[in-house]
């Protein structure tokens, strides 16, 4: 029986890499939460495993361990992870004009310590990454060229990810981890339909912001934890983008429940229980338009989840560099996104669709107050952005040429 199982465990991973990080992506939302008071989150569960994956090939010892360990990888075969990650980064970047994501990935090392070439070449094989040499004694210089790298692989997206001040004369490694995601409805939203409302938040003050609105066909489902802690039933809405492969997921509670009552809830298993279980059907959305971004220390959360070697002298990196003593002294993420009535990003196509009010109720998701969402694959699972919109962010309309609504 244990040949079968060791047959079926291979053809179950051929057949379509299944991310198995989602443990991991919710610990790491969880981290977030507790440090971010009432803001807004946003980060990439899928940046950041494909960061470390970087960092694991160059590790050896306690600090390749605490990694596997941490991003659920000890049920596969040493080295297996790279694959998978570099199939599940396939699936989510192979650009067929639906949807556009660019990952910005990248190690930076000091002038003077080469990396080992075989380092180099499973970088280039499985991240398709390159690796640059700078001077962090030269640290303005250094950020001006890091944020730059950065601009270009986002479309300009996301800027000044880095100071002079991050960096200090000892630095000798930095990994730079960024995400731009833009995509399309496949149910856009009229533009003519957007309308000021308020939304609530959390802290019982009010602000205006423009709610989108569209009846459509989408994926929904109303949920209950079987206690009333997550203040009993709550309602998940999932929007597909174009090409069906990518779509949004907003969990949203009841109206007077706070979001700090759900979020203990979820947890990996329960991501699974609402991709399962929501149904195609008739729904009235009410979304606000926003934009939401955050730069995230990854170094203080990834410690606080069991990652803390590779950012001590006790560090062994030695299949990385020959450097004696090297560790990483920064980790950040930086992530963008903004949902508009076309989708997240995009210019605005005009054309009027008149609106047929009929007397048939659907179901209607409000979402005037703080909700929780992931943006995924809907083949592989992987989760592109994981957050939660506690404010959602005003975007201005010279953030776009908004001339043709």
């Amino acid at each position: 029986s244990y040949h079968f199982f060791l047959l079926w465990l291979i053809f179950s991973y051929y057949s379509f890499p299944l991310d198995t990080t989602s443990e991991f992506s919710v610990r790491l939302y969880h981290q977030l939460q507790v440090a971010g008071g009432q803001d807004n989150i946003i980060f990439s569960p899928l940046s950041v495993a494909v960061a470390l994956g970087m960092v694991e090939l160059g590790a050896r010892g306690a600090s390749l361990a605490e990694i596997r360990q941490t991003l659920g990888f000890n049920h596969l075969l040493p080295g297996v992870e790279f694959s998978l990650l570099q199939n599940l980064t396939a699936a989510v970047s192979n650009d067929d004009a639906h949807c556009v994501i660019r990952f910005a990935n990248s190690l930076f090392l000091q002038e003077g310590i080469a990396f080992n070439p075989e380092f180099l070449h499973l970088m280039r094989k499985y991240f398709r990454a390159q690796v640059e040499t700078v001077d962090f004694s030269q640290s303005a210089a250094v950020a001006e060229q890091i944020n730059s790298w950065v601009e270009n692989q986002t479309e300009s997206k996301i800027r000044e990810l880095l100071s002079a001040e991050d960096f200090s004369s000892v630095t000798r490694l930095t990994l730079v981890n960024a995400i731009y995601f833009r995509g399309s409805w496949k149910n856009q939203f009229r533009p003519e339909n957007t309308r000021t409302f308020s939304f609530s938040k959390d802290d019982g003050s009010e602000v205006q912001t423009l709610m989108m609105y569209q009846q459509g066909d989408f994926y929904y489902g109303e949920f209950s934890d079987g206690s009333q802690e997550a203040g009993g039933v709550y309602q998940v809405l999932e929007m597909p983008y174009e090409g069906e492969d990518m779509s949004m997921m907003i969990v949203l509670p009841r109206q007077e429940v706070p979001l700090a009552s759900l979020e203990p809830i979820i947890k990996a298993p329960l991501l699974e229980e609402w991709a399962n279980n929501v149904k195609r059907q008739k729904v009235e959305v009410y979304l606000p338009r926003f934009k939401v971004e955050q730069k995230i220390d990854l170094k203080s959360s990834l410690q606080g989840l069991g990652i803390k070697n590779i950012f001590t002298s006790d560090a062994d990196l030695s299949a990385m560099t020959d450097g004696k003593d090297l560790y990483i002294e920064k980790a950040v993420q930086k992530a963008y996104l903004e949902v508009t009535e076309e989708g997240a990003e995009g210019a605005v196509g005009s054309g009027m669709i008149a609106l047929t009010r009929t007397l048939v109720l659907y179901p209607q998701v409000m979402a005037d107050h703080p909700f929780f969402f992931i943006i995924r694959n809907r083949r592989t699972a992987s989760i592109l952005f994981m957050g939660r919109v506690m404010t959602p962010e005003v975007i201005e309309p010279n953030d776009h040429d908004f001339d043709s609504i």
